[in-house]
């Protein structure tokens, strides 16, 4: 019995919880951007893709470098300094 009241008050706890990690996406919004490197085509350098598919640079101030990105380096992947694929 005292097994199903303790799995109870965890339960009630669990559900309770908030939800942190939607509340700072809110916050931070979304560039749309993520981080990449290819170091196998001379990319050994973090840059932001973003979903238009151009290249900026990555922005270690932010979360996750990306949110949001810095200055444009790039149109396509094949414009950026050092590809040589």
């Amino acid at each position: 019995m005292k097994f199903i009241a303790a799995l109870s008050l965890f339960a009630a706890f669990v559900a309770a919880a908030p939800a942190t990690e939607v509340v700072e996406r809110a916050t931070n919004g979304d560039s749309g951007c993520y981080p990449f490197e290819d170091p196998d085509c001379g990319i050994n350098y973090a840059v932001c893709q973003c979903a238009n598919g151009w290249f900026y640079q990555f922005n270690p101030n932010s979360q996750g470098g990306c949110q949001p990105p810095w200055g444009i380096l790039s149109k396509g992947v094949s414009g950026l300094p050092g590809w040589r694929c």
